[in-house]
């Protein structure tokens, strides 16, 4: 049982210093998105000053989308993470399959399901502005990602089957 304590704690924390960082991910690149407009005219300046045959314009375009889609990203996160910190609630508590918690699996599917469906915008970032160079976002695709959302959806049904076996088994005893 201390090990599941231990396992439990340590999710506890790495989940939560996972959704803190999100958090100021989030506020960080939301407020680059709104500096890049506000002081637009002197990025623009600032990126022909380093690379006098740029397009800025274009440039500025693409590092936009980036933030936009950082965004939506950490958005989805944010609901992962969610999610993922009731379940372990759940499981500190030592009730973990509950009807919820497969919801809370289902949730987390959807995100996983999400972040993969945004390497879409992010390879047309990538093919659509060059220039951006190493600054694009990866768009790779990831068999393990794809799996990992199977996984989850599966785990879901499980939950949910488990849980009410389980309550139909209380309601027989």
């Amino acid at each position: 049982m201390l090990e599941k304590d231990r396992l439990i704690k340590t999710s506890r924390f790495v989940v939560r210093t996972g959704f803190i960082v999100n958090r100021l991910f989030l506020a960080a690149v939301a407020l680059g998105l709104l500096l890049s407009w506000i002081f637009s005219s002197q990025l623009a300046t600032l990126l022909i000053q380093q690379n006098a045959g740029t397009n800025a314009r274009s440039e500025m375009t693409g590092f936009r989308l980036m933030m936009v889609l950082g965004i939506v990203m950490s958005v989805v996160i944010d609901r992962l993470f969610v999610a993922l910190t009731q379940i372990i609630e759940t499981a500190r508590a030592g009730d973990p399959f509950i009807p919820a918690n497969a919801l809370r699996l289902q949730t987390i599917g959807w995100a996983l399901l999400a972040l993969q469906l945004l390497n879409i915008p992010a390879a047309l970032i990538e093919r659509f502005f060059p220039s951006m160079g190493m600054g694009a976002p990866d768009s790779a695709f990831s068999a393990a990602g794809w799996m990992a959302v199977l996984m989850v959806f599966v785990l879901s049904r499980v939950f949910a089957a488990g849980s009410a076996m389980r309550d139909e088994l209380e309601g027989t005893v």
